[in-house]
């Protein structure tokens, strides 16, 4: 065993061979087979003590990263499995049925305020902890109120019962929009029905596509490893794990007593910039420099110390070389919307330098927010007199750009999948019951065999009364989307679902379809802004579920929950977070509708949400794609990004296919995109923090440490997450004015400027 060890050393470490795919794989199945005596015996090794031979001082650093992360995850899951323990009880159903039921309303609530900060699904584990092993502990033992100790498939239960309800459900924007803006609004069951119509369709979905996006081994969802680390860590009885439970609310407990100084006391320091600080009377140094404030600059070298802005990218969690990608598309943006600004492109001095809006431009060169209501009839159809008068909408450059990235993005990501992972996807197809049957497959798969699955017949049952809800309830509802829509729009995110997912679950970022399907809508349904609305949920939302559900089930994968088991909590979490997301939502449009029509709201209430989903439906389904991008606009191009982002991958294929050995495997077209399209619409200010904090954990622990990382990395960034959430929730509601309405400020110095502008003080003095 000791030779084998030190072979796994050497596999694992950053110096491995070309064959270390094999080897890793004939040490797994050797590994497998023995009967150890400790569930605690590492997967691997640190590498530090490794000797380096000549031969290796030149190796590929990325080499043999994949089999690194799969080793990480093999430490982090259960891969020794207790049968006999339960997943579901009484104490289970109950604490996720309450928690789900809180969660949700919590979310919902949180959409029409000034302040919205939810409950993490991290930060509900930890509730549902301290609730279940106090039930476990006090309350009579036996029987089916306390069947024993609370173990980690219950848990694991719980999570993914919470996970499924905890948000907001992108139906109950349409909703809080139709009662706001439009007449006819659906009542109760046509909501409800509505809000769970949609859950289902992305679920059926993911059923389907569990061989490519939950079996593969390579399919790791990186996202879900602080979770399953503290789910882990939470329910194993030894000394070590107890150790890491103690080092995890450590963490939480300090990081929570920490956030009060940037979330209150100290915002600057959320981006501290020492050129602003410098030349604070510059324009063009703000535009560069300032990053704190939303749309306030490029954030070039600006210093971060609040971990709510630097999980922007969750750079303790997501694997060095995707997030390589991704801050090289930021270094290209870095370059580009600057020149694109001085050379005025698209007249872009005559617009904000990063802004989201639509825009109305003088011949002086002067603009305003494009007065979207002076160009629409009663109806809110489209008066095309009134728009040769007022003039078509335009963006500011950096949008436009953003939107080109965008339409590059969706299709690059189709092409990448294809040539990447094509012929992976075949073999899954063609070969996986036999590989199944034979036991050629990961301990993961080989251990769930003692499951029953769930059959294709029951997604193929959801998938099929999904669509005939959503046919039903879209002229229910009076949507203006015909039966044709609604399938168009389902058929356009079953299909996109796999390779969009597929992304995110390789990397743990991704696209999603919002901008495309309003896009399209308008194209074939022009001028019906309610359908535009339909239309976009169906399309955009249903593959997003379908996402959500393909992580849960990886994550119940992990920990060797049933499959049945996982199947029902999410069903029964997306029921009960359906109801309660409606019960909130119809209470707040329904009394509060004057204050969330008004663009500012008050101290207790703001409409934001609701008003942005109509005014993308009017922008989108009244105004139309025509207006905006036909071809007599400026803007034509953003249609030509579609085809020309099929072959943006195309290159990088063709190189690694000549030179395997290069390391080409590494470019990802779609990640450089989405490094691309994260401004305009976010600060900036955690970029180059964030950056040296993936460099020292994934580029230098990760490797060097690699067993201490597996065990503590994960459960930092978990407790970092939820520590934060939980400062900045209580900041919201009790110190700024979310539950009270009365807002508590902190005297003002020079380190809260609430005077100026930008709080990190850039353009001061312009």
């Amino acid at each position: 065993m000791a030779e084998e060890v030190h072979k796994s050393e050497a596999i694992i470490s950053e110096k491995i061979d070309t064959d270390g795919t094999e080897k890793i794989e004939a040490y797994y199945d050797e590994k497998i087979a023995q009967d150890t005596s400790s569930q605690d015996e590492p997967w691997l090794k640190n590498s530090k003590d490794l000797k380096i031979d000549a031969e290796y001082q030149n190796i590929d650093y990325f080499a043999n990263e994949d089999e690194l992360d799969i080793a990480i995850i093999n430490d982090l899951a259960v891969t020794e499995d207790d049968t006999t323990l339960r997943a579901i009880t009484f104490r289970s159903i109950f604490t996720g049925f309450i928690l789900s039921a809180l969660s949700s309303s919590v979310s919902q609530l949180m959409i029409f305020k000034p302040v919205g900060i939810s409950l993490t699904d991290t930060f509900m584990l930890i509730l549902a902890y301290i609730i279940c092993t106090a039930w476990a502990r006090y309350l009579p033992k036996g029987g089916w109120l306390n069947p024993g100790p609370f173990n980690v498939k219950e848990h694991t239960c719980i999570y993914i019962m919470i996970s499924s309800a905890n948000t907001s459900a992108y139906g109950t924007w349409i909703l809080s929009a139709q009662e706001l803006f439009y007449q006819d609004t659906p009542g109760a069951a046509g909501s409800i029905f509505l809000l769970f119509a949609t859950q289902l369709v992305g679920y059926g979905i993911a059923g389907q596509l569990r061989p490519y996006l939950v079996y593969p081994s390579n399919m790791i969802w990186p996202t879900s490893l602080p979770v399953i680390s503290l789910l882990k860590t939470f329910n194993t009885d030894a000394a070590e794990a107890k150790w890491r439970t103690k080092f995890f609310f450590i963490i939480f407990g300090a990081i929570f007593v920490y956030e009060f100084i940037p979330q209150y006391m100290f915002p600057m320091i959320g981006g501290i910039s020492v050129v602003c600080l410098a030349k604070n009377d510059s324009p063009w140094v703000q535009r560069l420099f300032g990053g704190l404030g939303t749309n306030e600059g490029l954030g070039m070298f600006q210093f971060s110390f609040d971990w709510n802005l630097l999980s922007y990218l969750t750079p303790l969690v997501i694997p060095l070389w995707i997030q390589l990608n991704v801050y090289f598309g930021i270094l290209l943006l870095w370059i580009l919307l600057p020149l694109l600004y001085y050379y005025d492109v698209w007249n872009a001095q005559s617009f904000p330098y990063l802004s989201n809006s639509i825009w109305q431009r003088f011949d002086n060169g002067t603009s305003v927010i494009y007065p979207q209501h002076q160009v629409l009839n009663a109806d809110n159809s489209l008066n095309q007199t009134l728009l040769e008068e007022v003039g078509r909408p335009q963006f500011a450059t950096s949008f436009a750009v953003n939107y080109i990235f965008i339409n590059f993005a969706v299709t690059a990501t189709i092409t990448h999948v294809a040539l990447f992972y094509g012929k992976e996807i075949w073999n899954s197809f063609r070969t996986l019951k036999s590989k199944i049957a034979s036991g050629d497959v990961d301990i993961h798969m080989r251990l769930m065999q003692a499951y029953e699955e769930v059959p294709n017949w029951w997604y193929y049952i959801v998938f099929a009364c999904g669509t005939a809800l959503n046919i039903g309830i879209a002229y229910a509802n009076r949507s203006q989307l015909p039966w044709w829509g609604v399938i168009f729009a389902i058929a356009l995110s079953s299909i996109l679902s796999l390779p969009l997912n597929l992304i995110t679950a390789v990397t743990g970022y991704g696209f999603g379809l919002n901008v495309l399907t309003e896009m399209i809508c308008g194209f074939v349904l022009p001028g019906y802004p309610i359908a535009n609305m339909y239309f976009k949920t169906l399309g955009y939302n249903t593959m997003y579920q379908a996402g959500a559900m393909a992580r849960d089930l990886k994550i119940g994968h992990y920990l060797k929950v049933p499959p049945r088991m996982t199947f029902l909590h999410q069903m029964l979490g997306t029921a009960v977070g359906c109801v309660f997301n409606y019960i909130v939502n119809n209470a707040i449009t329904k009394n509060e509708r004057e204050i969330l029509l008004d663009p500012v709201g008050n101290q207790f209430w703001n409409g934001a949400t609701p008003q942005t989903i109509n005014s993308a439906a009017i922008t989108w389904g009244a105004i139309g794609p025509m207006a905006m991008f036909g071809p007599s606009t400026q803007y034509y191009i953003f249609l030509w990004a579609f085809v020309i982002g099929f072959v943006l991958p195309v290159p990088g294929w063709l190189l690694n296919r000549k030179f395997p050995k290069a390391g080409f495997h590494y470019i990802n077209i779609p990640m450089i995109l989405y490094g691309l399209v994260l401004m305009p619409g976010t600060n900036t200010s955690w970029i180059t923090f964030s950056f040296i904090i993936m460099l020292v954990t994934q580029g230098y622990v990760k490797r060097r440490y690699s067993a201490w990382f597996a065990r503590h990395n994960y459960l930092i960034s978990a407790a970092l997450d939820s520590g934060t959430s939980l400062m900045v929730f209580f900041v919201s509601i009790a110190l700024y004015g979310g539950a009270s309405g009365v807002a508590y400020e902190f005297p003002t110095w020079w380190g809260n400027r609430a005077d100026i502008k930008y709080m990190d003080q850039c353009c001061m003095n312009c």
